[in-house]
């Protein structure tokens, strides 16, 4: 959000459930432990808007659809989990705006080109598959603004990619 930055997961040797905070104001300092995921694990994907913070997918070490959302005035408590993305996946990306968190590409098989949309209104429904990538791709990034999402390099089967997806919110 506009004051904080959220990391959640990760792999050291295990899959975490750690969620670390940094303060904009004093980025400087060593991030603080918040409330962990709401199980362990490593690649997955995370957006977020103003309110709340929304970490999908990942390996735990299967392959998960798991959604859990943290909330900003209660960063403490253990992330509750939400509807589940459309299809178990890992190495994908993830982007929004204040209505929405669009979630593309990943693997666990294969490459995906589908793209999962949060309504943050209704967080606990199943997400809604979208319009898909122009090429399946996992390993890939994710940026946007209030307007646009961009998903971004990766890999597609055995080749690497430089495409650049954009999804109109």
């Amino acid at each position: 959000n506009a004051d904080f930055g959220y990391f959640g997961g990760g792999f050291d040797p295990n899959p975490k459930s750690t969620v670390d905070r940094i303060d904009y104001s004093n980025d400087t300092a060593t991030a603080s432990l918040k409330g962990p995921l709401s199980a362990a694990r490593y690649v997955l994907a995370a957006t977020g808007n103003q309110s709340f913070g929304y970490f999908g997918g990942g390996s735990s070490p299967s392959t998960v659809s798991t959604v859990d959302r943290i909330d900003y005035s209660n960063d403490t408590a253990t992330a509750a989990a939400k509807g589940p993305l459309s299809l178990a996946r890992r190495y994908f990306a993830a982007t929004g705006n204040t209505d929405f968190g669009y979630f593309g590409g990943g693997s666990p098989v294969g490459p995906y080109s589908t793209v999962d949309r949060i309504d943050y209104s209704n967080d606990t429904a199943t997400a809604v598959a979208k319009g898909p990538l122009s090429v399946a791709k996992y390993w890939i990034g994710a940026t946007g603004n209030s307007t646009f999402g961009y998903f971004a390099g990766g890999q597609a089967h055995s080749s690497k990619v430089s495409t650049v997806d954009r999804i109109h919110f």
